[in-house]
């Protein structure tokens, strides 16, 4: 539910960094439940699918935090990088329990959510305060 209103407030209320972020947040939450492994089976071994979905989301705040003038790309991005990392330390430790790798998962999901409802909370007080807010880098 998060994800759907923290994509929507972005996508209504936002400058096009927002709205690029929010598409990239919920475009990568749909394709995973794609991809994720069928029940039964689910987190017993690195989700490979959904790690290169994170891969991809990373890119995506990765070219946000250089081309846009806000600051909030850059920290989902490492937060991103540590879902990332999530991933990897599964496959490099295979005997942790399939709940402990959906919680490293899940924990970054939802501070990213709220990242990005504060960016365009934040981006709302600056239109207000200057009536104005360029998205990017001249």
């Amino acid at each position: 539910m998060l994800l759907i209103l923290s994509s929507l407030y972005a996508g209504l209320r936002g400058g096009r960094p927002e709205q690029i972020g929010a598409a990239s947040l919920l475009g990568g939450a749909l394709l995973s439940t794609l991809v994720v492994s069928p029940f039964g089976g689910r987190f017993r071994l690195v989700e490979t699918g959904m790690l290169l979905i994170d891969i991809a989301i990373l890119g995506s705040f990765l070219w946000l935090s250089i081309r846009s003038t806000r600051f909030w790309p850059l920290w989902i991005a490492a937060m991103l990088g540590a879902e990332v990392i999530v991933h990897l330390m599964r496959a490099l430790m295979p005997r942790i329990i399939p709940q402990a790798y959906i919680d490293g998962l899940a924990i970054w999901s939802w501070i990213i959510q709220l990242m990005l409802v504060a960016g365009t909370w934040r981006h709302q007080r600056r239109l207000a305060r200057q009536g104005v807010d360029a998205s990017w880098k001249s």
